[in-house]
């Protein structure tokens, strides 16, 4: 259970005392798709960093008051939110050809409500291809994506913004998205 702190207040704290100690970040996962304008449950903060400064930011947000949690491999707000690492260069889902953006990539990430976050495409990119290397993850993954579609009234063409292996997964979504209209 999350304490007084809410989600978005542990996003924000987070971006603040990275922001100021000048090291590159951005959020995807839930919060990304809730700031894309698609408001669902979440219950933690997915956030990008760059491999070589994940060791900086986790000591920054430590001498903030956040707690490494070892057996859950993520960090934990004072109130109790969870914070978990994703690495840029890293593969998006299992055995995808696509991987994860660098938080400093301009073109990559954009800002939404004063947050860092994956532009829509890249957002796009990492549900599919998790949801297409993990089963557990399908449903959810995939079901973000045609929400996002549809929230955006996106259509085919915009394929051509992903990863080429990822083309057919999107259009396929889309065509379900227009099922529901």
């Amino acid at each position: 259970m999350l304490g007084n702190e809410s989600l978005w207040d542990a996003a924000r704290a987070c971006h603040e005392l990275l922001e100021r100690a000048g090291l590159r970040h951005a959020l995807l996962g839930g919060v990304a798709v809730c700031l894309h304008g698609y408001r669902r449950n979440t219950v933690d903060v997915d956030l990008l960093v760059r491999r070589d400064e994940a060791p900086a930011i986790r000591s920054t947000l430590e001498a903030a008051g956040w707690t490494w949690i070892e057996d859950r491999r993520e960090l934990r707000s004072p109130g109790g939110v969870g914070l978990q690492f994703l690495l840029a260069g890293d593969k998006a889902g299992r055995d995808s050809e696509v991987l994860l953006p660098d938080p400093g990539d301009e073109a990559a990430i954009i800002n939404l409500e004063g947050l860092p976050v994956l532009s829509l495409a890249r957002l796009i990119e990492t549900k599919l291809a998790c949801g297409q290397g993990n089963l557990r993850r399908t449903h959810k993954d995939f079901a973000d994506v045609v929400e996002l579609i549809a929230r955006h009234e996106l259509g085919r063409a915009f394929a051509r913004h992903l990863h080429k292996s990822l083309r057919g997964a999107f259009r396929t979504l889309v065509a379900h998205a227009r099922e529901g209209q």
